[in-house]
This record gives C-alpha cells, sequence and structure tokens, in this order.
C-alpha cells in the first residue's frame, strides 16, 4: 500500500512551514489540522487539495496518537509541514512509539477486512497523498503533495 519514494523532495529547497509537537491526545488534531489549513489557505493550495491533505494529516496524527503513543497524553506527536518553490506540500508526522513494518498492513478491500472497525487509516492516506513514505521503524510518516 505505500507509494514508494521516487526520489529527492527531501533533499530539494523544502522550507520549514509548521513545526507543532502536541499532546498524544485526540482533542489535539483539530486544531494541528486548521493550522496546516489555514497555512495551505494562505499558500493557495487548491481547495481540493488542501482538503484531500487536511484528511491525510489527521488519519496521520490518529494514528501516532492511538498506535505510536497508545493513548498516553504524557507523549508528544511531532508534526511538521513544509513546501518548495514548485509548491509541492510534505507533512511529516512522527511519534516516539517503536514504530511497525508497513508489510504488516492488512489491504482494508479484501472480503476478510471490510467489516472491521479499524485498519483503513494508512490505505486512506496513501489514496489521498501523492507519495507516502515510513521512516525510522516505521514511526514516522511522510507525505507529498504535488
Amino acid at each position: 500500500m505505500p507509494t514508494e519514494f521516487s526520489g529527492g523532495p527531501e533533499n530539494s529547497e523544502f522550507a520549514e512551514l509548521i513545526d507543532l509537537s502536541v499532546p498524544a491526545e485526540a482533542e489535539a488534531i483539530g486544531a494541528v489540522v486548521d493550522t496546516i489549513s489555514e497555512t495551505l489557505t494562505r499558500l493557495q493550495v487548491p481547495e481540493q487539495k488542501q482538503l484531500e491533505i487536511a484528511l491525510a494529516t489527521q488519519e496521520a496524527l490518529a494514528n501516532a496518537i492511538v498506535h505510536g503513543c497508545g493513548n498516553d497524553s504524557s507523549k508528544q506527536v511531532r508534526c511538521r509541514m513544509k513546501s518548495d518553490p514548485q509548491g509541492r506540500i510534505m507533512i511529516i508526522v512522527t511519534d516516539p512509539g517503536p514504530g511497525f513494518s508497513s508489510d504488516s498492513l492488512r489491504d482494508p478491500r479484501k472480503n476478510e477486512n471490510l467489516h472491521s472497525d479499524h485498519g483503513r487509516g494508512v490505505y486512506l492516506i496513501c489514496e489521498l497523498m501523492d507519495e507516502v513514505q515510513f521512516e525510522h521503524r516505521g514511526n514516522e510518516i511522510r507525505m507529498w503533495k504535488y
């Protein structure tokens, strides 16, 4: 499911726009997504792309809080947003958890997973974003929108 990184965006001229660390609690997600959305509006990113980035970021933050931090509000989740002169947007979400192997993810489209009440977040992120890469044992996700 994850998209293979095709090379270069992280090493190009990306400028840091947002760097937030928040407690690992669900209530923090909205404020982070709102900050990203406001910045995307200022950058004049088309509304459809804004919505896709916001939803992917919301999913990544929820995964970091639930799976990476075990809903432990004493832990922190970091979210960064960068852009480059070509208008590419990169969102990076990092948690202090042990990570995971993206190979262990089940395909939510398969019959045996259709009625599961979880397991669609990473699939959704990969569908919404142009590139997705897991780093640092899987406790960091990098998502690109072009």
